[in-house]
């Protein structure tokens, strides 16, 4: 279930205090929102890493990773992308690429510093069965070996959140909530809190109130001190 973007907007402006600290106009909670968003998401990785050196809980429901994965589940994608060339185009929503397989067969990713290496020697040349991809600069993959007839490969991968966006109509001068225009956050349930806390510290900054940043990023601490424990 995604986070209702008003309701976060409504929460940032009370916590900021409008009527004395200065009004946060819907422009700026957009582009605040937005960076806020894909702070959470780029975290989610770092997040993982760090929880897999951690022994495994027993209980799925409480083991980090699990949990982890369970917030990203919203941005997984798995979708079947056609080529007879070795060129392959990723998908212009991709965050993070997952895996990419070929007949049911896994295509290994390898350096271009190694591709030189590994084709040039019978034993580790790619086959149709131990397929392997380069990953170009421009998000296309050099297939390896590369296909002679129209040939599916499924890719799975995590996108790009949509952007979130608080709409508005303009009544008696006052911005009004538009459900109709808006997109809310793509992000689990769970974050609604993470999200009002870390849009209120970029709050403080662009109306340059320290003791706001100061109380998101504290409020940001004592989450991660609560999930750490």
């Amino acid at each position: 279930m995604a986070v209702n973007i008003d309701t976060v907007y409504q929460k940032v402006l009370a916590l900021a205090n409008k009527e004395q600290r200065g009004y946060i106009t819907p422009q700026e909670f957009n582009l605040l929102a937005d960076r806020a968003q894909k702070e959470i998401v780029e975290n989610y990785f770092h997040e993982i890493k760090t929880a897999e050196r951690k022994p495994k809980n027993q209980m799925d429901y409480a083991d980090e990773v699990e949990m982890l994965e369970e917030k990203l589940q919203s941005l997984h994608t798995d979708a079947i992308y056609t080529t007879s060339t070795s060129s392959l185009s990723m998908p212009t929503d991709i965050y993070k690429l997952i895996s990419v397989s070929r007949n049911s067969n896994k295509v290994t990713q390898v350096n271009k510093s190694q591709i030189a290496y590994t084709e040039n020697n019978p034993l580790t040349k790619a086959n149709l069965l131990r397929s392997v991809f380069v990953r170009e600069d421009n998000d296309v993959l050099t297939i390896y070996p590369a296909p002679t007839t129209s040939t599916d490969f499924e890719v799975s991968y995590y996108k790009t959140p949509s952007t979130p966006n608080w709409g508005y109509v303009v009544v008696s001068n006052k911005a009004l909530y538009n459900s109709n225009t808006s997109t809310n956050f793509e992000l689990h349930a769970s974050e609604e809190e993470s999200l009002v806390s870390r849009i209120l510290m970029l709050v403080g900054i662009t109306i340059k109130q320290p003791d706001i940043q100061q109380a998101g990023g504290a409020a940001i601490q004592m989450t991660k001190q609560e999930q750490n424990s």
